[in-house]
């Protein structure tokens, strides 16, 4: 099957995915209604909040797939393997969408994990909906398909943090093994201090105490059963109020004698506002993803309507016993005068550390040297040590929120899959334009390069139209302002470059009010 059948089969329905092969691991929710949260200026309660799985073919035969469904002790409590009444075959480039509100042997209030298990390569995305009255909520991200990892790290997290002690984090971690414990220890890292601040349940010994271990962690950690699921947020942080920083997730040998190196798990963490709708969620980092460089897409000073959006992004180094030092240089735009903008600072994280782009005594520059109003750029960090970074986009002027996981140079790549993309579709009659997007693309290296869009549709004539530009460092599209693709267009688009690029996108739609946009990173194919 060629390339393009593939992607016309594939734009029958719009879909939010990640190429991958064998089982993927999340966690799941269905009709859970959290218990509200105590904060200093009010309560937050996550609403009536669902998730679904969206799962797309991409290999060259017929799949077979089955979700499972496990609670947070690891039993089994239902599967999917068609998430409707009847199902066609699922050939190469079609997809299902799970929904686990709509799945029967899923209970009220179900908070849990699920593994996707399939024999053809695929593409996958969790999402999670979340509606309070009329105001509605999506964050979600890609799944990363493997057996799991033996060390993660989530470089952000809050609890009641920030100038109204409003912003919180939740994140939860999952046992991949079907067979052996694990036992883990979350390690908080704080982005004030510097350091590592508080150990859940406690800080191991490198022989181990006995008199803290729990059953089947001599070692060190909580044991979490195989397919299991540890989940974390403010009331059972144990870190205190005001805490942002990051976290470390260790394993520790259990009772049988199995290490590390056989004990698999994985993480996803959430960030919200206790005051507002704001939602965004990322996965876990592997110890395998951090870099010694990384690359943001995407960074931000006041700009856009009433110069509202802003970024900032987190910083966790992969030991605080080797502080990394970082050079940060910010290359982008003035929009106001058009002046070209180049600022670089070197500066010493050894455990967390926090950049906020419209802060310029926490912007991560030196004194004197802060990024201007209505700067729109690019960012790269060049450490001495391997980091992982997340940056959160957010805006003053409602409660959309978004964040997306920097990139390694190695993981650019010549192609570029970006696998939803809208133009004014869906739109209920009388209310807005329904669903758009727009996509962001930099030059991994920082330079010039000859970069082909082509957009794949089955309205589209012929399937696909596509066009080239000439890109210094990076360029941005608004979908709604293509001319070459019609009204209510939901398709992909393939990003083909002489040189390797990164890139981003954005869902968002104004049917619905709170915080309606989802930003993703785009799949590199080769």
């Amino acid at each position: 099957m060629s390339r393009r059948t593939l992607f016309l089969k594939r734009c029958r329905q719009s879909v939010l995915l990640f190429i991958g092969i064998a089982a993927i691991t999340f966690i799941v929710s269905s009709g859970r209604q959290d218990p509200p949260v105590a904060s200093a200026l009010g309560t937050y309660s996550f609403g009536g909040e669902n998730s679904w799985i969206r799962v797309q073919n991409i290999g060259t035969e017929d799949a077979t797939v089955e979700v499972s469904y496990y609670d947070e002790q690891g039993r089994l409590i239902s599967s999917d393997q068609c998430p409707s009444p009847t199902c066609p075959t699922m050939f190469p480039g079609s997809g299902w969408t799970f929904f686990q509100r709509d799945n029967p042997g899923l209970p009220v209030g179900f908070q849990g994990s699920a593994v996707i298990s399939t024999d053809q390569p695929i593409v996958a995305l969790l999402a999670k909906d979340v509606f309070r009255g009329t105001d509605f909520a999506i964050a979600g991200d890609t799944l990363s398909p493997g057996p799991g990892a033996h060390r993660i790290y989530l470089p952000i997290t809050a609890k009641h943090a920030g100038p109204n002690s409003d912003w919180n984090g939740r994140f939860v971690i999952q046992n991949m093994s079907d067979t052996v414990l694990a036992c883990v220890t979350i390690t908080y890292i704080s982005a004030a201090s510097d350091s590592e601040v508080g150990w859940d349940p406690y800080k191991p010994s490198e022989t181990g105490d006995p008199e803290l271990a729990l059953p089947g962690c001599p070692n060190g950690g909580w044991p979490l059963a195989p397919k299991g699921s540890l989940f974390r947020f403010p009331d059972n942080m144990i870190v205190p109020d005001h805490f942002t920083g990051s976290v470390r997730i260790d394993l520790s040998e259990n009772s049988s004698g199995q290490g590390m190196d056989q004990q698999f798990i994985a993480a996803t963490a959430d960030s919200w506002n206790a005051n507002s709708n704001s939602f965004a969620s990322y996965r876990g980092f592997a110890e395998t993803d951090l870099g010694r460089e990384i690359i943001l897409p995407l960074i931000d000073r006041q700009v856009g309507p009433g110069n509202s959006y802003s970024t900032s992004f987190t910083i966790v180094n992969q030991s605080p016993l080797r502080p990394a030092t970082i050079t940060l240089r910010f290359d982008g735009i003035n929009l106001t005068t058009r002046e070209v903008i180049t600022m670089t600072n070197t500066f010493t994280v050894a455990g967390s550390r926090q950049c906020f782009q419209n802060l310029d005594f926490a912007d991560c520059l030196a004194e004197l040297d802060n990024l201007p109003s209505n700067f729109v750029g690019t960012a790269r960090l060049t450490s001495t040590e391997p980091l992982a970074v997340v940056v959160d986009r957010g805006t003053t002027l409602n409660d959309t929120f978004t964040d997306y996981r920097g990139v390694r140079p190695e993981d650019a790549a010549y192609e570029i899959l970006l696998p939803v993309l809208n133009k004014n579709f869906g739109p209920v009659k009388g209310v807005g334009n329904g669903w758009n997007s727009w996509f962001r693309v930099m030059v991994a290296d920082g330079g010039q390069a000859n970069v082909l869009v082509t957009y794949y549709g089955l309205d589209l004539p012929g399937g696909s139209v596509s066009y080239r530009v000439l890109v210094d460092r990076e360029f941005t599209v608004f979908q709604y302002l293509e001319a070459m693709l019609p009204d209510g267009f939901a398709g992909t688009a393939i990003i083909e470059a002489d040189r390797p690029i990164v890139a981003l996108a954005n869902l968002y739609t104004d049917i619905f009010q709170g915080d309606p946009d989802l930003l993703y990173n785009g799949i590199p194919l080769n």
